[in-house]
């Protein structure tokens, strides 16, 4: 993480972490575009206002100077869920930000209200999400997607994703993280984060709708 990441993710503009070390905007921005390193004396507020250790502060500063090497966040990510209980895992923890996911019961309900045949108790659900073998059928599977609010592609296979509901998740993620205050660490990671070009288009969009609504932000430019 660079230092433009480490003060997005800690919700600043340029123009308060400025503040935070008393002096203009050109420090800041010359030590994130990585042409002068941070003076001593801003080093302890600035890592104080960004919630970090000097130590994290001064590693993220030499990372925008080229001296350390940024793990890809693929690598940082969990890898896509493949079974229906990981799907089912998956969407209630990423699916639901502000909200209080439905329950195993609920969840069950749904889809026993959904099929009208099936006989699912809170129980199977939590058999399901604990991964153990289960046979699903077609009706339960079209079941959970109406349950979780999801297309029905998703739970038909547990093979791997295809690329579309890959996507789909990675939006849900993205879409997650705005809500958990990560939407300006977002904007500023850009498309390494491997979406395509039309998600990533989309989620641009949702970020540039919402970054202005951000405390702060509409000082910054």
């Amino acid at each position: 993480m660079d230092l433009q990441l480490l003060r997005c993710d800690a919700g600043l503009s340029v123009a308060q972490a400025s503040e935070a070390i008393n002096a203009s905007r050109v420090p800041l921005s010359n030590a994130e575009s990585g042409r002068r390193r941070l003076q001593d004396a801003y080093v302890g507020p600035l890592s104080h206002a960004y919630g970090v250790t000097t130590e994290e502060l001064l590693a993220a500063q030499d990372v925008s100077f080229g001296l350390r090497r940024v793990r890809p966040l693929r690598e940082a990510r969990p890898s896509a869920p493949r079974t229906v209980g990981e799907k089912i895992n998956y969407l209630l923890e990423h699916g639901y930000a502000g909200q209080t996911p439905p329950s195993n019961e609920q969840i069950a309900q749904a889809v026993n209200e959904h099929s009208g045949t099936t006989h699912l108790t809170a129980d199977d659900i939590a058999t399901l999400r604990s991964g153990a073998p289960t046979t699903v059928s077609d009706a339960v599977r079209a079941g959970l997607a109406h349950a979780l609010q999801v297309d029905i592609a998703l739970f038909q296979d547990d093979a791997e994703l295809s690329p579309a509901a890959g996507e789909f998740l990675e939006a849900i993620r993205f879409l997650g993280s705005i809500h958990q205050g990560q939407i300006l660490g977002l904007a500023a990671r850009g498309n390494q984060a491997g979406l395509s070009a039309g998600m990533m288009a989309k989620i641009n969009e949702v970020v540039g709708e919402l970054k202005n609504k951000l405390p702060g932000e509409q000082s910054e430019q």
